[in-house]
């Protein structure tokens, strides 16, 4: 009996020490938020059979400053390769600021299959931005955001549908931003069987940028963030974004690249990668491109953008002297005595005063995408002006 007695203990104990971990297991089993949240999560096309796929080559390649010798969804043409760094070349090959414009009538919604380059990871920006897609539409005469394509954590094939709940009697004029810091060689976009899709590549001159990781998109939290594509769509202007992350430094050849794109206005924004240089080396590397740009083009304004002030704190309390502004303040008092049309925006603007607008000190949230936009508005609106007379 006394045997019986602790063998029913040692089976409740068993039973109870199983019914504990099987808890465990269940507590512990990985739950992916996106099926915690639908929201979170990426739509996918309930119909896919019936899709229209239409290649985005079809519809044309936009805010992009060559239409030739150049490969699809880049920055830089092919015989700028031997010219420019191994880093600028690598960074061409992203689509920042690439974009597909085009006017959609007939479809219920739109879907988007990409492929990129690689799946790049930034501990700094979102997936979105970096690999993503981002929609906007025209709607009462204004751009206003429509939807993003989510990419996969993994693999270089995406697919996501961007948008449904469009009216099929109605035209919708639509801009799609591609990737930030990822490229993509192909693009397919879907719409409902009988749509009809007509590109829409703007015939203005564009706004051309020359920079640095801001300017390129970083940290924005998707492609359309982008401070130089906010401009674009304000102005109704075709954006040109040569923004290489950290390696935007002026360089003299440069200025042949640039002045082969037909600009309506040049931005030169490239202080913020040029700390390792001395104030006499930015004196003189702003004087030749301003220059020598004008030389190639006479007639087209130049303005000249100061590097953002970081939204560290000050610990120490003592002044920060900063040679970069001091070097390139000096050349464009020299310049502007003998060029017109030439312009300056100073950077204690750019990301305001509370040190709330960057995610890293450096580099801007939307937040500071805003900033950015706003501080350069009145400036890019008075060259675009004089760029018409």
């Amino acid at each position: 009996m006394k045997f019986n007695l602790l063998l029913t203990l040692a089976f409740a104990c068993y039973m109870g020490n199983a019914t504990a971990q099987e808890v465990n297991k269940t507590e512990k089993a990985p739950t992916s938020l996106e099926k915690m949240d639908a929201e979170l999560g990426t739509q996918k096309n309930d119909n896919d059979a019936k899709t229209q796929w239409i290649d985005g080559l079809t519809l044309g390649i936009s805010d992009a400053g060559w239409d030739s010798g150049i490969d699809h969804y880049t920055r830089l043409p092919d015989k700028f390769k031997s010219t420019v760094t191994s880093n600028v070349w690598r960074l061409s090959r992203c689509s920042a600021g690439i974009t597909i414009r085009f006017n959609v009538k007939g479809t219920s919604f739109i879907d988007a299959k990409w492929t990129l380059r690689d799946n790049v990871y930034m501990a700094h920006m979102t997936p979105v931005a970096i690999n993503g897609l981002d929609l906007y539409v025209r709607l009462n005469g204004k751009w206003q955001w429509a939807a993003i394509g989510k990419p996969d954590r993994n693999g270089l094939e995406q697919h996501a549908m961007l948008k449904k709940g469009f009216l099929p009697e109605r035209t919708y004029e639509c801009i799609l931003y591609l990737p930030l810091y990822s490229g993509i060689t192909n693009l397919q976009l879907g719409f409902s069987p009988n749509a009809q899709v007509v590109s829409q590549k703007s015939t203005k001159k564009p706004i051309v940028f020359y920079g640095t990781s801001i300017l390129h998109g970083c940290s924005a939290s998707r492609p359309g963030m982008a401070f130089a594509s906010m401009l674009g769509r304000y102005f109704d202007n075709p954006v040109d974004n040569l923004g290489f992350s950290g390696n935007g430094l002026m360089e003299n050849h440069f200025v042949k690249i640039l002045a082969e794109i037909d600009a309506a206005v040049y931005v030169i924004d490239c202080l913020p990668n040029m700390s390792r240089f001395k104030k006499e080396e930015i004196y003189n590397r702003t004087m030749y491109m301003v220059k020598e740009l004008r030389k190639l083009k006479p007639e087209t304004p130049i303005v000249l953008v100061e590097d953002r002030s970081y939204t560290h704190p000050n610990l120490t309390g003592k002044p920060v002297v900063n040679q970069r502004r001091e070097g390139m303040m000096q050349a464009y008092k020299e310049l502007k005595k003998d060029y017109k049309k030439l312009f300056y925006v100073k950077g204690d603007i750019l990301l305001g005063t509370d040190n709330e607008a960057c995610v890293d000190g450096s580099h801007p949230t939307d937040l500071g995408m805003m900033r950015y936009f706003e501080a350069l508005k009145p400036t890019i609106g008075k060259a675009l002006k004089q760029a018409r007379k």
